[in-house]
């Protein structure tokens, strides 16, 4: 046998060898995996935001005609695929190991539809034929039957139908560019906004419909040491170890829709100038906001209060160790054009294999196009394309 690799030219530029595959099926699987995965995204908001915590427990009917739940499904299949653990990545998300079939049978169920129909520009009937047949060649790809160009623009024309206000959904619920107006009279936000510390602060933004609201909570740490050699200086400060507070209160995690993470790059000319800080950010569906705000401020004020507890724990004792807060040593370098640079990738939560399913990682900024452009989505450690768009700040 001969296996032959592409060469690669530049950027994202190869030579592909001429007895591979004709263009059209990596077009298709292009297609079909970014379509799919944003499907999964839409799902999840949709079931998290109106079932909470219980949404893994929806009764749903396997492709093996198996009435089980998300749940059970994904339990069963991810148990399977850690069989070959070092294949691949672990991947705990229960609607990751969901077929697109399954995906297309919970949205279009006599049960369900309730909850997604206002997202599609269709009927019922019409918007499950359209998915189904963008599933047939999605089966025909997976099992390595050969697909027509005509079947390229099936699924393309069908994505753009079925998905158009799903993807201004997942753009506005993902981005919340409006900030909440300070004179906002509605009680969460009073009494949510009262909340803070020396190390924390909180603040509001929101989707262009205001159906989402994203919290803020912007952790400042203290500077332990300073340490100056060639190129900069090394810091010891203090890391909230963001997998662990949704691990510990699980309350405000079941409220929660998802949670991202921002640890800016900051530039500075004057290396004393620069504070590292750290932001997390829930995303609530505003009606549960103004539903459930009580259990939500009394596990906000217990974690600010964990927070600042653990802070002058570790501060009066570099020894010892915090369940949310965490000792961490981090860098500014000064580059030939004396700005002082603090990257703060060692800020980050990496994702890990008991990662609540609540936890996006870094996942901030969508693009205009999030089902063709994006290059990461959630639960998935790694992004899944290379060009690089400009941050929107």
């Amino acid at each position: 046998m001969n296996w032959k690799s592409p060469d690669h030219i530049e950027d994202n530029k190869y030579d592909l060898p001429g007895n591979w595959l004709k263009i059209e099926y990596f077009e298709a699987l292009n297609i079909l995996f970014r379509f799919e995965n944003s499907l999964r995204v839409f799902v999840y908001i949709i079931l998290k935001n109106e079932l909470k915590e219980k949404w893994c427990d929806l009764s749903i009917t396997s492709d093996d005609e198996e009435k089980s739940t998300i749940n059970a499904i994904a339990k069963k299949r991810i148990s399977q695929d850690k069989n070959y653990a070092y294949l691949g990545y672990v991947l705990n998300s229960q609607l990751l190991h969901l077929t697109s079939g399954e995906l297309i049978r919970i949205i279009t169920s006599d049960s369900y539809w309730k909850l997604f129909k206002n997202y599609f520009l269709g009927t019922k009937e019409i918007i499950k034929n359209k998915l189904d047949e963008i599933g047939n060649v999605r089966n025909s790809l997976a099992h390595f039957r050969p697909i027509k160009k005509g079947d390229i623009e099936l699924i393309k024309q069908n994505s753009n139908h079925t998905l158009s206000e799903i993807e201004k959904t997942i753009k506005d619920f993902i981005s919340c560019p409006d900030i909440v107006p300070t004179n906002t009279t509605d009680n969460w936000y009073k009494e949510l906004n009262s909340i803070g510390s020396l190390e924390c602060d909180i603040s509001f933004k929101q989707s262009k419909n205001e159906e989402w609201v994203k919290l803020i909570l912007t952790f400042r740490p203290p500077i332990l040491s300073r340490t100056e050699f060639y190129s900069g200086y090394g810091l010891k400060t203090l890391n909230i170890k963001v997998t662990q507070l949704l691990t510990t209160y699980k309350a405000l995690t079941n409220q929660t829709i998802c949670v991202n993470e921002y640890v800016p790059r900051l530039h500075t000319k004057s290396d004393v100038s620069i504070n590292p800080y750290k932001e997390i950010r829930f995303t609530f569906g505003r009606k549960n906001l103004e539903k459930n705000y009580p259990e939500i401020k009394s596990q906000l004020e217990e974690i600010v209060e964990q927070i600042s507890n653990e802070v002058d724990l570790i501060t009066n004792d570099n020894l010892a160790r915090g369940v949310l807060i965490e000792a961490t040593n981090t860098q500014i370098i000064k580059s030939s054009s004396k700005l002082y640079t603090w990257e703060g990738s060692k800020f980050e939560t990496e994702f890990g294999e008991n990662s609540p399913v609540e936890y996006w990682g870094r996942l901030n900024y969508p693009t205009s196009d999030f089902v063709t452009d994006t290059e990461q989505y959630p639960w998935m450690p790694v992004t899944i394309a290379d060009d690089k768009e400009d941050l929107p700040f």
